[in-house]
């Protein structure tokens, strides 16, 4: 009897993916996103698979206009679970860190514009006026076919 099985590069993304490097709370640089790119971003809660912690704090915005959908996502979700060890000195919690990306561990948020594919201008023009917010580190945009993990992105 043949077997049928789905590859990984089934998922093919319409999207663009924006690595941000910043120090800064997920809410103020939502606030200067918007202030300087002259979006909307909103937070959303329930927002990831059931159980999972991993979209702790998602900012989304919909372009009706243009058909698109912004959204800022945390990359480093770090949640304290009862430790059941016992030590010398046992501090009760530990914590546990899980990425979105596991593969780019340094990289704090994430701007995803779906349904933005080859609007290679646009994504030059958010990366620079993203690179100008005081506070920002750097900002670049990331191949999302080369990442590992990219079905991480679907939800």
């Amino acid at each position: 009897m043949a077997t049928l099985k789905l590859s990984d590069d089934f998922y093919e993304p319409t999207c663009s993916l924006i690595a941000v490097h910043c120090p800064m709370e997920a809410y103020r640089l939502a606030y200067f996103l918007n202030s300087q790119l002259h979006i909307g971003l909103k937070r959303i809660t329930g927002k990831g698979s059931e159980g999972s912690n991993a979209l702790s704090e998602y900012y989304e915005w919909e372009n009706r206009m243009e058909d698109t959908t912004w959204g800022l996502m945390v990359n480093a979700t770090k949640t304290l679970t009862p430790s059941g060890r016992s030590d010398l000195f046992p501090s009760g919690l530990l914590t546990i860190t899980s990425y979105l990306i596991p593969e780019m561990k340094k990289v704090d948020y994430f701007l995803k514009i779906d349904n933005a594919e080859g609007a290679y201008d646009l994504e030059k023009q958010v990366v620079q006026k993203i690179n100008a917010i005081p506070g920002v580190a750097a900002a670049y945009e990331v191949d999302v076919n080369q990442l590992k993990s990219k079905h991480n992105l679907i939800f």
